[in-house]
């Protein structure tokens, strides 16, 4: 049996009735009931969210009195090619190394595969090798149990089924799909904060997909930490990949070294991809996100020193350094203050606001000489007189807004 069991820690999961389910069909199968996976499947149609593409999702457990698919209502296949396959552009490679981090229900990985085959010429690479994290069995098992969305959907589910039966959770492999030769999938069911840590030193990827649930809900996996491990195991020209725009994850990336980029819009907002190369950035931030993780406390990134913590520490933590840091050394994210900086503002209420939280620097007015030395970086000519060579990446321009506004505030 697998033990994942860490005291301090409760990772955010499927909502518990589905997990019920999957733990009654296991011992069932367990058992010697042919027909227990046939059973959970039809129980199963009670909890499944279909989504724009004709895929299914899950639901969450409750939290804060609120619960989030685990994919984008949007569509499952379609956030899986459009947010992560696709913009990892990893055709015409020969040998491949992915990390999927909260694989889930296998759709990020199905997607990957499917990428990387022509449904003429057959495979594009020579090897692939898949590392699949999740720290759930039942959310693993529940991949059995949803309607399979393709044939790599099958070859994922395939290797689940094998790590399951393997690991005495189910006995019986009704699977048919073979895994291709050329295909190495590896199942981990624990936490990623450990599995990264046991990642032998000769190991390294093409790409990551890092797709847990939203940043506000599971912190854990978008530490300063977690991710700075993350890029350490990058190669050279490798990309880490995820859904989410959230300012304290684009900082914890570009704190790492790595250069950062907007990925795909599916619905309101762009993800976010990063990379040691910055040939692998296609678009920058918006200059809006730019200002917003260098200058406001929304960029304080979340912080897990041993890798180890709980949910709720990390985001004690954070709101307290958020709090320590507001009005003192970064602008207040509460009205979006540095988005409105050398900029005309109709709406006089909010300006109001804006430069109240201003005045805290001796900043008096949105055109300011603090102000436009402060945000300088971002125009393609000096615009404070400072004559500096402009920076031409996201990068460059986060952590140089974020060097002046230091200037500011400690005059």
């Amino acid at each position: 049996m697998i033990n994942t069991k860490n005291n301090n820690y409760t990772p955010l999961i499927p909502e518990e009735a589905v997990m019920a389910l999957v733990r009654e069909w296991s011992l069932r199968e367990r058992n010697g009931d042919e027909n227990a996976r046939q059973w959970a499947a039809q129980e199963l149609k009670a909890f499944l969210v279909e989504t724009a593409d004709g895929t299914y999702t899950l639901k969450s457990q409750i939290k804060d009195d609120s619960s989030e698919t685990m994919h984008t209502t949007h569509g499952a296949l379609r956030e899986a090619r459009e947010k992560f396959a696709e913009p990892s552009q990893l055709s015409g490679r020969e040998n491949i190394a992915i990390l999927d981090i909260c694989s889930g229900l296998g759709v990020n990985a199905a997607a990957a595969l499917e990428n990387l085959k022509d449904p003429i010429q057959g495979w594009k690479m020579e090897h692939l090798v898949l590392d699949m994290v999740e720290i759930s069995w039942e959310t693993l098992a529940a991949t059995l149990i949803i309607p399979s969305i393709s044939e790599y959907h099958d070859i994922i589910r395939k290797a689940v089924e094998n790590y399951l039966v393997e690991h005495g959770l189910l006995s019986f492999s009704w699977e048919k799909k073979e895994i291709p030769p050329s295909v190495d999938i590896q199942v981990h069911c624990k936490d990623a904060r450990k599995m990264v840590v046991e990642i032998p030193e000769n190991r390294d990827y093409d790409a990551v997909f890092l797709d847990p649930f939203s940043p506000a809900r599971s912190p854990e996996l978008y530490t300063n930490e977690f991710l700075s491990k993350l890029a350490n195991l990058l190669k050279n020209d490798g990309v880490i990949i995820t859904y989410t725009s959230a300012a304290p994850v684009r900082y914890a990336l570009l704190n790492t070294g790595l250069e950062i980029g907007e990925g795909p819009a599916l619905g309101r907002s762009g993800g976010t991809i990063a990379s040691p190369s910055i040939n692998r950035i296609t678009k920058p931030l918006k200059a809006a996100d730019e200002r917003m993780v260098a200058l406001s406390d929304a960029g304080i990134p979340y912080r897990d020193p041993d890798l180890n913590a709980s949910t709720e520490d990390i985001l004690n933590n954070r709101h307290k350094e958020r709090m320590e840091v507001r009005g003192e050394s970064k602008l207040a994210s509460t009205v979006k203050t540095p988005v409105y900086l050398v900029n005309d503002m109709g709406d006089e209420r909010q300006k109001r606001r804006v430069l109240n939280h201003l005045k805290k620097f001796n900043i008096h007015s949105l055109n300011d000489p603090k102000v436009r030395f402060l945000v300088c970086p971002q125009f393609p000519q000096c615009i404070c007189h400072c004559h500096q060579e402009r920076p031409t990446t996201s990068r460059g321009r986060i952590k140089e807004m974020e060097k002046r506004m230091e200037i500011i505030s400690n005059p």
